[in-house]
């Protein structure tokens, strides 16, 4: 992971007071945090700090109480990381659990207020001025949990691989992700050149890498999943395919150039993202401009009651599902990264219950408490008196617009 920013200069001894006062503490809203975020110093930091800004502390940063919310307040500000000579123990350790990038240094970096600064998390490199400084390299399972965006994200992504590693056969034979029909209108609103190079992340078993395989140059699919990957490789060769390859990946963290690619698609996985804006960040990073952004997904209801008890049940099921979104909030992520959507499609497929326990293979011991149609997907019996509901996902096609 690296990180570039302006700098925000802070001196020793930090304390969490300073870093959130008490009497904030009464809340749990996240936006109170960020908006009296280190106001026992600087009152108006809040106002003045940016998306992606550096804090640059002395010795003993976040010194004082236990409480989380110093951390919570800081990440929730923008801040993009975090570096100090030295770290309160207690922060550190608040600051990986939830996902806040830090870097301890162990000596005191020459820079002034807004200097561009930037630093490898992994590799503890520090670049300022022309200087470089080698901080202290975390523990792998240190570096692995911050990377993921902190202990629940990385227990998300942990189960994740688990459960589709396991079921990574079962995915390759779903009916809806297999679904030709589907596979060839996402194509088809794609409209790709013969020249085109794409990346398919979390591909999966590579349905949608091998539809696009057919009418582009390259297409290079990624996922997190060994088990996933490694049944892709053995359709593709079954296949024949010269230009398709996978890699092992996170696609919170692309290891691409930026602008590498003409496409960048996902497709059926964006529920599992714990932290789904990095991920439209980095496939926009990674996309050329002009370039094209496919997601696919499937939606919750505009209901927020019906919303979150069907991401309830999901959860249930699979224990790796983050959250179904409402079409509406999917677009608003897009517009939010600069994007512009040029075609969004809605595509419905009823979905057997059976199938869709099988895929995650939860445990009869919970099966029954699905059985319910409180979330509005239409829950129904075929002729046969097999039990079926619809599955409502959207196509999002958008452009990343040419930087003048």
């Amino acid at each position: 992971m690296k990180i570039k920013g302006k700098a925000w200069i802070f001196g020793d001894d930090i304390d969490t007071d300073a870093i959130i006062p008490g009497k904030y503490l009464r809340t749990t809203d996240m936006q109170v945090f960020a908006d009296h975020v280190l106001e026992g110093i600087d009152p108006e930091f809040a106002g003045k700090v940016e998306k992606g800004d550096i804090i640059v502390a002395g010795r003993n940063f976040g010194c004082g109480s236990s409480r989380e919310q110093a951390v919570l307040a800081i990440k929730h500000a923008g801040v993009g990381c975090v570096i100090a000579s030295t770290f309160a123990r207690i922060f550190f350790r608040n600051a990986i659990n939830i996902g806040l990038p830090i870097l301890e240094t162990g000596t005191t970096i020459s820079c002034e207020q807004g200097d561009l600064i930037e630093i490898d998390i992994e590799n503890g490199i520090v670049e300022t001025g022309g200087c470089k400084y080698t901080g202290s390299k975390m523990p792998e399972f240190l570096r692995e949990i911050l990377l993921d965006g902190g202990l629940v994200a990385h227990r998300k992504k942990e189960s994740a691989k688990e459960r589709f590693g396991k079921q990574s056969v079962a995915y390759s034979k779903s009916s809806i992700l297999a679904n030709k029909d589907h596979l060839n209108r996402i194509v088809d609103l794609v409209a790709p050149k013969r020249s085109d190079k794409v990346l398919d992340i979390a591909t999966g078993n590579g349905f949608l890498a091998f539809e696009l395989a057919d009418r582009v140059s390259e297409v290079i699919g990624c996922d997190i999943t060994r088990d996933m990957i490694d049944t892709a490789k053995a359709i593709r060769d079954e296949r024949k395919l010269s230009n398709v390859t996978f890699e092992m990946m996170d696609a919170e963290s692309l290891g691409f150039d930026d602008g590498s690619f003409d496409i960048v698609s996902c497709r059926f996985a964006f529920h599992h993202f714990t932290n789904p804006g990095k991920v439209i960040s980095e496939m926009v990073r990674v996309c050329k401009s002009g370039g094209t952004i496919v997601l696919v997904d499937g939606l919750s209801s505009e209901d927020a009651v019906k919303s979150k008890y069907h991401n309830e049940i999901e959860q249930i099921r699979d224990p790796s599902h983050v959250r179904l979104y409402p079409q509406s909030e999917l677009e608003g992520m897009f517009r939010d990264a600069g994007l512009k959507i040029i075609h969004a499609r809605n595509w419905d497929a009823d979905f057997y219950f059976d199938e869709w326990i099988r895929i995650a293979d939860p445990g009869d011991e919970i099966v029954e408490q699905m059985r319910d149609d409180r979330t509005g997907l239409n829950v129904h019996f075929d002729a046969d008196r097999r039990l079926l509901f619809t599955y409502d996902t959207v196509i999002l096609v958008a452009e990343k617009h040419t930087r003048l």
